[in-house]
């Protein structure tokens, strides 16, 4: 076919379509009017409530029409019966951004650290009282205050639920002591059967002797039984004792309560109600034979049978109590003890808190420190002299330094200076004890007792005391050294300023540490009345002849050793 036959072909066909002749198509137009018509007729209907089930409508279009109709009527909202509209809905709620910090960190209760109330008025038991009264309290220091009514509220609490844990911070010798140990005997004093029903842990062994004689004295006239773990006595008699009377509180450092544990039957954590962490930033800090997965083991074990779970769930809870002057809000640092959303107690001033990955430091609110800057490192030791001897300190004073051959050096160096340079001969000499990791223990405790029995003046030593040591009417702590951190400045001068009594702190400091000291105690907490102040101490005429006389000696006393 040519192409002119082929285009004349084409223009016939579509004059055929133009004119509405093709014999096989109905007009497409006159076919969907149609339909239009059927289905605004049936909406009207609708809408006056007088029509069948909308989904008829397809039933009156063409049936081969159905599937166009169905796509068509998919894409057009279906018309609402009359009457209803729809129910009234509350308005969206803005979602809170996500927080880090736990509600429970960032507000603790802060309490003032001057206040004090009488025991009489917490809620004791007249025995309690008596025994508070003949041991010579009669007051509540803050952290006493604050912490007794909370835990004696909860002693009668019997649920399934945990007890809520308490984490509290306090300067060391606040009366922490007392804080735990009044509420667990008043909660134990009328138990029928002997269990073990209260573990205190602490970091020394000099605090187990000092805790268990607080609350030995406290149990008087109960038929409580207070028991200490002690590694230097054998772990064979420490196990017939326990078989043989099991005690109602246990005083032990972490390495021994674990060995016990994993050999001793009758040591069980089953019906334990409180378990105390004192000294809690040291304890955590060290392993001890991973004393903590070890004993919350045992704390959170399984129950086998049926009616013994029953009988667990529904009892006195265990409470987790615990204790430190330099507690840190880092919630991480929790989550070995498995402390969820504890209450947590902080004694001091909540303007000078810490943020939350910081730790908390505090002072006692009785002490006074002083910064006494050193220009020339040489001439240290006789600064201290004269320090002690400006100030007229005669005794019940402890010197830190930071590293055991100082304290030795120190030691004979500062008795050579008392005897040379003392321009004042009437006055005796000063009686000095070391205390080092160097010296054997049992040497080590016959100096402290000498010290605190007014036998020994002064007391030069290492950071090995700087924690747990409770002597009586400490009146002066000095930092030969400077400590490492705002934690060990903590604990040391914590050593003086206890209990309400009244106390000193000195720090020799030289040129170069100056800046670093200073930052670091600017962090910690202190009542309003409280600062660093800054003191000077002069090197007297003739003086200088005298010291380079005294470091011969030494010299000559080393060498001849």
């Amino acid at each position: 076919m040519s192409y002119a036959q082929q285009s004349r072909k084409r223009k016939r066909g579509r004059e055929r379509i133009g004119d509405g002749k093709a014999p096989d198509q109905k007009s497409s137009n006159e076919k969907h009017s149609s339909i239009l018509q059927k289905y605004r007729s049936l909406s009207n209907s609708i809408n006056t409530a007088e029509a069948p089930d909308a989904s008829n409508l397809l039933h009156y279009a063409h049936p081969d029409e159905n599937k166009i109709e169905q796509s068509q009527t998919q894409a057009v909202d279906q018309p609402k019966p009359a009457g209803l509209v729809p129910l009234p809905q509350p308005p969206l709620q803005k979602k809170d951004k996500i927080s880090t910090s736990q509600e429970w960190i960032v507000e603790p209760v802060y309490v003032k650290p001057t206040i004090q109330k009488p025991f009489n008025g917490l809620g004791l038991s007249e025995r309690m009282i008596k025994n508070l009264a003949s041991a010579g309290f009669d007051k509540a220091f803050a952290v006493q205050a604050s912490i007794i009514p909370v835990l004696i509220g909860d002693i009668s609490e019997i649920s399934p639920d945990g007890k809520q844990a308490v984490l509290v911070n306090a300067a060391t010798g606040s009366g922490k002591t007392l804080a735990y140990g009044i509420p667990i005997v008043e909660a134990l004093s009328q138990r029928v059967i002997p269990q073990i029903r209260a573990v205190v842990i602490v970091p020394t062994r000099p605090l187990i002797q000092q805790v268990r004689g607080v609350l030995e004295s406290l149990a008087k006239g109960t038929s409580l039984r207070v028991f200490s773990l002690r590694s230097e006595r054998p772990f064979a008699d420490e196990q017939a004792a326990l078989q043989a009377s099991l005690p109602d509180i246990l005083v032990t450092t972490p390495g021994r309560l674990v060995d016990h544990i994993r050999s001793t039957q009758s040591c069980t954590m089953r019906h334990l109600r409180y378990l105390v962490i004192d000294e809690a930033d040291r304890l955590l800090n060290q392993s001890f034979q991973d004393w903590v997965d070890v004993l919350m083991e045992s704390l959170h074990a399984k129950v086998a049978s049926y009616d013994s779970l029953v009988a667990t769930s529904w009892s006195y809870n265990l409470q987790k109590l615990v204790f430190s002057a330099t507690l840190t809000k880092d919630a991480g640092k929790w989550a070995s003890l498995r402390i969820k959303q504890p209450r947590i107690i902080i004694v001091g001033d909540k303007s000078k808190s810490a943020s939350v990955d910081e730790e908390e430091f505090s002072v006692p609110f009785t002490l006074i420190e002083y910064m006494i800057g050193i220009a020339d490192a040489s001439v240290k030791p006789l600064i201290l002299h004269n320090l002690l001897r400006q100030e007229s300190i005669s005794g019940r004073c402890i010197i830190f330094t930071r590293s055991n051959e100082t304290a030795a050096r120190l030691t004979r160096l500062l008795g050579i200076l008392d005897r040379e340079l003392s321009k004042d001969k009437s006055k005796r000499p000063y009686k000095i004890g070391l205390v080092t990791g160097e010296i054997d223990a049992s040497l080590r405790k016959r100096t402290l007792k000498e010290f605190a029995e007014d036998q020994i003046d002064l007391i030069i030593c290492t950071d090995i005391i700087a924690r747990g040591m409770d002597i009586e009417s400490i009146q002066h702590v000095i930092n030969y050294d400077i400590p490492i951190s705002g934690r060990e400045y903590v604990h040391r001068v914590g050593r003086t300023a206890r209990a309400g009594r009244s106390g000193t702190a000195w720090t020799l400091v030289l040129r170069p540490e100056a800046k670093w000291f200073k930052s670091m105690t600017k962090k910690i907490r202190r009542s309003k009345e409280q600062k660093l102040f800054k003191r000077e101490v002069s090197i007297w005429d003739g003086q200088e002849e005298l010291y380079e006389k005294a470091l011969n000696i030494l010299e000559k006393q080393v060498k001849g050793k």
